[in-house]
């Protein structure tokens, strides 16, 4: 587990350069997440996997009055999200914290998001079932993963007979799950939560040899008919429901 800390505190620190030169930093998963979202002021809420902190900043700039919590595995994470914060202006409690093994009360929080981080831990459903414990009774959450049910499974194929590691577009990280949105959702409800609603967007058809993924990748539907077809195949799923 060391081992697995020190490689996420490289990478982290790799990402917050990149950044630095002009990435956007705030992604569609972010994007999708925050339209979700009630009024937050008043709540308490706990991102997992917050990395950087960008997303727990942008909670905090919009609800000024919600305590926040965010958490990541990543020392070196944590430290530029305390900077980042700092900068901001914003309040926000940052914590090293492992997603598997919250070191927090029960029935504490409201909201529980967490934005790509479930496909990067070691075992999901443990991280699930933490979810579920430091909810509130009937407290909510809204969970983003990715689904390789569409033209990515080529990647981890390629990557697979290679014996090489898998990059996402972002370079490989220390550790990736490979998954299907319905294993997800089954974690997800064998912890004890409810899902209430799914959606995916980035709809990649497929990765052909010097051909630009965007263009063969259809980003969103604006028609909600086309959008619930083919749902099944969007790379980013979201999962939001309740604590049962």
């Amino acid at each position: 587990m060391t081992d697995l800390k020190q490689s996420y505190d490289t990478w982290h620190a790799h990402r917050a350069t990149a950044e630095l030169l002009g990435e956007d930093i705030l992604r569609p998963w972010h994007q999708t997440v925050s339209r979700r979202l009630p009024d937050l002021n008043g709540k308490r809420v706990l991102e997992i996997g917050c990395g950087r902190g960008d997303f727990a900043i942008f909670l905090a700039r919009n609800f000024p009055f919600a305590k926040i919590t965010a958490i990541d595995f990543s020392d070196s994470a944590i430290r530029i999200a305390q900077e980042r914060a700092a900068a901001a202006g914003v309040q926000v409690d940052f914590l090293v914290g492992d997603a598997e093994n919250l070191r927090l009360p029960e029935n504490t929080f409201d909201w529980v998001i967490s934005c790509e981080c479930m496909e990067h831990v070691p075992h999901p459903p443990k991280m699930a079932t933490e979810i579920c414990r430091v909810l509130k009774a009937g407290g909510r959450f809204i969970l983003t993963t990715e689904n390789y049910f569409n033209g990515m499974l080529l990647s981890w194929l390629v990557a697979w007979w290679r014996k090489s590691s898998y990059d996402s577009g972002s370079g490989p990280q220390p550790h990736e799950n490979f998954f299907l949105y319905w294993r997800v959702r089954g974690f997800l409800e064998r912890g004890g939560l409810k899902v209430e609603h799914m959606e995916s967007n980035h709809f990649q058809w497929l990765l052909l040899p010097r051909v630009a993924p965007h263009r063969l990748c259809t980003e969103d539907f604006s028609s909600p008919g086309w959008k619930r077809l083919f749902r099944p195949f969007g790379r980013h799923f979201t999962f939001e429901g309740r604590k049962v």
